[in-house]
């Protein structure tokens, strides 16, 4: 009687698994469609109305957007998810955009604040990307050019950076955890694995250079600012991208 009560919650508890990962699976490709509608939006305003504010672009459509994004990066790091984010048409795509939208214009400080959620929350699912995924993952965020979108958080000594602190260390924090893995390889218990990746790292270090990044690195490893975590990790990426080079060489 007993074995068979086991067995009956053993089925259930498989049964209630399925159907959660099922609705995770529903979750994302609705969430998918509100962030691929919103970025075609914002892609074909851009070249009209630069400096204005759309009308798809009010705060409460900032914040939904900014709010499903938010949901997204749970969905990758905490129901496995991220092979099929990958794999949703034009999604890892809307990302890549949102992670730099709206990048050097202004409304009000409301506007810009919400702008600037949307993109840290965009960059946020890619990093949840970078550190869930697998080898294939990693390569498609290199196809998608992740070396220049990171390289934008952290690019404040031109023109075109206008991020806080955080946001800086956070964008030299992910890209030096992400080519020191492309370059050693990853091994450890709670990640896939992988070995090193070298012309990934390599792709990965020509876009950061297309983007100014050699320039911006070094403008950074004289940057205090977040308690000197910014000099630091700007001293790591240097160190890496170095040791590498002079290995090929």
């Amino acid at each position: 009687m007993k074995d068979n009560e086991d067995r009956g919650l053993e089925d259930n508890g498989k049964k209630n698994k399925n159907q959660n990962k099922m609705q995770s699976k529903l979750k994302v490709n609705e969430i998918a469609r509100a962030i691929v509608s919103f970025t075609d939006s914002y892609t074909l305003n851009k070249q009209g109305k630069q400096n204005e504010q759309p009308e798809s672009e009010s705060i409460s459509s900032l914040t939904d957007i900014a709010s499903s994004l938010q949901t997204l990066s749970y969905q990758i790091r905490n129901n496995n998810t991220c092979k099929q984010v990958i794999q949703i048409p034009k999604l890892l795509k809307s990302l890549v955009a949102l992670s730099r939208f709206r990048l050097g214009t202004h409304i009000d400080l409301d506007v810009d604040n919400q702008r600037l959620e949307v993109r840290s929350w965009s960059r946020w699912c890619l990093y949840c990307i970078q550190c869930i995924g697998d080898e294939q993952d990693q390569s498609e965020l290199v196809n998608k050019r992740y070396g220049r979108v990171t390289s934008i958080t952290f690019s404040t000594a031109g023109a075109q950076g206008e991020e806080q602190d955080e946001d800086i260390r956070n964008g030299l924090c992910r890209i030096s955890a992400f080519l020191n893995e492309l370059h050693e390889g990853r091994n450890n218990d709670w990640q896939p694995s992988f070995q090193p990746l070298p012309l990934l790292a390599r792709n990965t270090e020509e876009q950061m250079e297309e983007e100014g990044a050699d320039e911006e690195i070094d403008a950074q490893m004289k940057n205090n600012g977040d308690d000197s975590n910014i000099k630091g990790y700007a001293n790591y990426i240097k160190e890496v991208v170095l040791n590498h080079f002079i290995h090929r060489g």
